[in-house]
């Protein structure tokens, strides 16, 4: 990990694991029994998994803590049910958005019976009390619009939290202007390379951003995939 002025690099390689018979995790942030002094949460963003699923399995877990929380398959599809009755399934292409409540139960079961699923893991922490309650199953297309930036979240004034995706090719570049000037930027390489701010950063790398008026963001590699996460500090 390679502090700046402003900025924090989370290298993949420096990512905490959890691996079962059944899943593999890989932690940004310290979660679980992981901890490292340097893994601290960047705002409210606390926790962003990377997450694997073997066929047909299902892991289950308890919410300790009332948080926003995001599914996003990368590749594949989850299905979703907790103990409040929800159920849904969740497919490539789809974000389920849900303020969820402590002691909360959630079950993810891989959608398929002969395919691994990874799919991304994150939670965020209110801000305001009480939360502003929300569920959103969002669709979006990052082939469709490629070069873009797609919202995976929409502008919700409740939301303590913004998503984005971009798919670009090879030299093609974005400019993510915050909606609040004082929000911290998360950037996080889903597929390829990326200079993001004058920074190289490789598939799964993370870089945390602080006073920035505007983040750019370059691809080194074609189909390079990038999420942004803009959050409350």
């Amino acid at each position: 990990m390679i502090e700046q002025s402003n900025a924090k690099i989370f290298l993949a390689k420096e990512r905490g694991k959890n691996e079962t018979a059944v899943m593999r995790s890989y932690k940004t942030f310290n979660s679980g029994n992981y901890f490292n002094e340097h893994k601290t949460a960047f705002g409210n963003l606390y926790l962003l998994n990377d997450d694997t699923l073997a066929p047909a399995e299902t892991i289950k877990m308890i919410v300790e803590e009332e948080s926003y929380i995001v599914f996003l398959p990368v590749a594949g599809g989850i299905n979703y049910t907790d103990s409040t009755g929800h159920k849904v399934t969740i497919m490539a292409g789809e974000a389920q958005i849900k303020l969820t409540l402590p002691g909360t139960i959630v079950e993810i079961e891989n959608a398929y019976e002969d395919s691994l699923v990874n799919y991304l893991h994150i939670r965020f922490r209110p801000v305001a009390a009480p939360a502003s309650a929300i569920h959103e199953l969002v669709s979006f297309n990052i082939d469709r619009n490629k070069n873009r930036l797609v919202q995976v979240s929409r502008q919700n004034p409740g939301l303590p939290f913004m998503l984005s995706m971009v798919k670009l090719g090879g030299r093609s570049a974005i400019a993510y202007e915050p909606c609040n000037k004082k929000n911290g930027v998360y950037a996080y390489v889903i597929e390829g390379a990326f200079e993001v701010q004058y920074r190289l950063l490789h598939e799964r790398d993370g870089l945390a951003l602080r006073e920035l008026p505007e983040m750019e963001a370059e691809a080194l590699s074609n189909d390079a995939i990038l999420l942004i996460a803009e959050v409350s500090l």
